[in-house]
């Protein structure tokens, strides 16, 4: 008797390694299972899926990044929406023919507008307050305990963007910060030029750095991102002030006018400086709603005394000028959202067209051959065939020999 199991059983191992080898292609779609079937394609494959698992990384963020710009852009403009009621109103209260009652009726529509801005400026995308600055976990503006009384909302953030990767190394600045959406300009200056700022304006550098008093009010300090004093204070972490004008308070002829202080020459070091004295525009709706209402404005925001039709004139038309002014920095801070946003819509359509050419270098270098394999499937197929056939044959002779 012939033996023909130890020889057969060796090809047909071999056609079983071939035919599982087939499937998995043509099941997977990929022209290889282990790295050691084609060590330098291998390696080519996982450069190119860990570039691509970058690139849909990124593709991530810019995606959530227009979102939360998106929600930014609407909500500016309707910021910008509601300053404009605001010096609707003011020129109204202007109107000889409004009385007191009439004005304490606009006094409460600001109300509601007002809260209606901080709305507005504390919004949040999935847990990142849109305009706080660089720590997107801090509520944005705060109002004061005693926000009733003295109508004060402060800013809890800072003036440094979120930086986001539109690229890998390569960053780009993210929206603006309610330094550009509820504060204007009180003054700026350059370098050389004469500055002046009140009390509670936030100092801003070109960098973003907050600049402020010390205790005895003599100097301004730097302070870094993380809200802490520069050290050491040398000439260049801290300005001495050449001159400052007392507070006055309220009574029932004048509003309250605080303190300032003016650096004749900002120093020329380094190179670029600029110096903008940030003003809460929160502060100036307070002193119009008490107005409205007939009363003076205290130092620390409270009501002070009963005002004359004449200084109410006054205050309104002073917090129309302002309420422009408002506007127009508002307006100035949307432009700008508008070209950061921009650039994430170029970013993302540039991630898209990477993130399709890996996916097609992938499929081109390591997917299978569908038209290969189904002819090599073809001829597995006929190879079992005659294999199986052959081994027949050779079991029948091997039967006839055994019988005779």
């Amino acid at each position: 008797m012939i033996d023909t199991s130890r020889n057969m059983m060796y090809h047909i191992g071999n056609l079983n390694t071939e035919t599982t080898r087939i499937n998995y292609q043509m099941a997977s779609g990929k022209a290889i299972e282990k790295g050691s079937e084609n060590s330098l394609l291998h390696a080519d494959l996982i450069n190119l899926e860990d570039k691509l698992r970058v690139t849909e990384g990124l593709k991530l963020q810019i995606v959530k990044s227009q979102a939360i710009n998106n929600t930014a852009d609407s909500n500016v403009a309707e910021v910008k929406t509601a300053l404009d009621f605001i010096k609707v109103d003011l020129l109204k209260g202007l109107n000889d023919g409004m009385d007191r009652s009439d004005k304490l009726a606009l006094a409460t529509n600001l109300r509601g507008i007002r809260d209606n801005i901080l709305d507005r400026v504390n919004t949040n995308v999935d847990g990142e307050y849109v305009f706080t600055g660089s720590v997107t976990t801090k509520q944005t503006m705060t109002k004061d305990n005693n926000f009733d009384l003295n109508g004060k909302v402060e800013f809890g953030g800072d003036g440094f963007l979120r930086e986001i990767a539109v690229q890998p190394g390569s960053y780009r600045d993210r929206g603006v910060t309610a330094y550009d959406v509820v504060f204007y300009n009180g003054s700026s200056a350059a370098a050389g030029e004469q500055f002046t700022f009140e009390a509670d304006e936030r100092i801003i550098d070109e960098n973003g750095h907050e600049w402020k008093l010390n205790s005895s009010k003599t100097h301004l300090q730097k302070y870094d991102h993380n809200g802490l004093l520069y050290d050491p204070l040398n000439s260049t972490n801290q300005i001495a002030i050449d001159s400052s004008t007392a507070s006055i308070e309220a009574d029932t002829t004048r509003q309250a006018t605080k303190e300032t202080y003016t650096i004749n020459h900002l120093p020329t070091s380094p190179e670029g400086r600029v110096f903008e004295a940030k003003h809460n525009y929160f502060d100036d709706l307070n002193v119009i709603i008490n107005a409205l209402e007939g009363q003076s404005t205290k130092l620390d925001g409270t009501k002070g005394g009963i005002i004359d039709d004449t200084l109410v004139w006054d205050t309104l038309s002073r917090g129309s000028t302002l309420s422009t002014k408002q506007f127009d920095a508002t307006n100035i801070g949307h432009g700008e959202l508008g070209g950061r946003n921009n650039v994430f819509n170029i970013a993302f359509d540039k991630i898209t067209s990477q993130e399709s050419n890996y996916n097609i270098l992938i499929q081109e270098w390591g997917g299978a051959d569908l038209s290969k394999l189904a002819m090599e499937s073809k001829s597995l197929e006929m190879t079992y065939s005659a294999l199986y056939s052959t081994i027949s044959k050779m079991t029948e002779m091997s039967l006839i020999n055994f019988l005779r």
